[in-house]
């Protein structure tokens, strides 16, 4: 009887272990369909069905960032910045170490602080939103995917020890250090103590002996000269001196002329402008230069003119520039702060500069 009850046991906690692994493959495979199909619908040019659908799958499946990151590649392709970077804060929250969903809120940032800087110009926004740059993900990771919340068993499974095999290392024997023979020191001669030393000693004796009184009976005892031994001199073989190391030419410096001429006419156009200087600012611009919004050259030399002159403060900062140079086309991308007595601003900014007659002027002006 004991053993038909222990047998029992056994066969349910196997069903209840398929059980619940089937449950989970069943839900695995169900997530991945719903999220391609949100894919799908994405590429189709169905935003807001695969709004839909990606927002139920971060109600089911809350430990998903995927959903939540194509969420917010959908909203930042509507101009929504703001719900994109909700969504975008959920996904990091379920994973702090999910890299697209950092490069994406880095790109969700960069439009908010364009969108403010243009509005705090004046120059308002867009009618329709820019290009989205975020990653849109294909699928689901493979191991990422649990029950949803609602719908998760309770498993019980029994843990099997393993059987480790232990390697034995392989030890190399060691080697014992070839020994050196030392170099055998040249020893100079002692130098013998000249006899005219040992014969003055001894009439001396024998005059105490002669002049001693009749009433010492002891005998005066005879003394022994002893001659020093002069010290050994060691002397050391010489060491040959290393041979001098040939010296390394250093190695060639890069050529970075046009590079720093790019980078110049920037910080010209920088202080030209912070100095209020139009006619020194504008002759930074190319006559090739692009303005923005398809106004006129004159037209927009008029709004500059008129937005510079007459302030009271005006500073211009450009920090961590980006520079490449390819042929007579150069790129920069830099942070540009402005500041002035009543605005304080903040974007990522592009120049491109063409070579016009060996000088760099400004073809094209972007702000991210």
């Amino acid at each position: 009887m004991k053993f038909a009850a222990q047998k029992m046991l056994y066969v349910t906690l196997a069903l209840l272990v398929g059980t619940s692994a089937q449950a989970d493959d069943t839900h695995a495979a169900d997530a991945q369909a719903r999220f391609r199909k949100g894919v799908l619908l994405t590429e189709q040019n169905k935003p807001d069905e695969a709004i839909a659908v990606f927002t139920r799958l971060t109600e089911d499946y809350k430990d998903l960032p995927e959903p939540y990151n194509n969420l917010a590649v959908l909203y930042a392709a509507q101009g929504q910045y703001d719900k994109a970077r909700v969504v975008l804060e959920k996904a990091l929250r379920t994973n702090p170490a999910y890299h697209t969903a950092y490069e994406n809120l880095g790109d969700i940032y960069g439009k908010l602080a364009s969108q403010a800087y243009d509005k705090a110009l004046g120059l308002g926004t867009p009618t329709t939103p820019a290009k989205s740059n975020l990653t849109l993900l294909r699928a689901l990771a493979p191991a990422s995917v649990t029950l949803p919340f609602s719908a998760r068993p309770v498993a019980v499974a029994a843990s099997a020890p393993q059987k480790v095999a232990a390697v034995a290392p392989a030890v190399a024997p060691l080697t014992a250090p070839p020994q050196q023979k030392a170099a055998t020191p040249v020893v100079a001669q002692p130098v013998a103590s000249a006899p005219a030393k040992l014969a003055a000693v001894a009439p001396t004796v024998a005059q105490q002996a002669v002049s001693a009184p009749p009433k010492v009976v002891a005998a005066t005892p005879a003394v022994v000269p002893t001659v020093a031994s002069a010290p050994l001199k060691v002397v050391a073989a010489p060491v040959p001196a290393p041979a001098p190391k040939p010296a390394t030419p250093p190695p060639a410096r890069p050529d970075t002329s046009e590079r720093d001429a790019v980078m110049a006419q920037v910080h010209g156009w920088a202080k030209a402008w912070a100095a209020q200087n139009v006619d020194s600012y504008l002759g930074y611009y190319s006559q090739q230069f692009e303005p923005p919004k398809g106004v006129t050259r004159k037209a927009w030399a008029d709004e500059r003119r008129a937005r510079i002159e007459g302030k009271g403060r005006i500073r211009v900062e450009v920090a961590s520039p980006e520079v490449s140079v390819n042929g007579n086309i150069a790129r920069v991308t830099f942070r540009q702060t402005y500041e002035s007595d009543r605005l304080t601003a903040r974007s990522r900014k592009t120049l491109v500069l063409v070579k016009n007659g060996g000088k760099w002027q400004i073809k094209q002006e972007v702000s991210n």
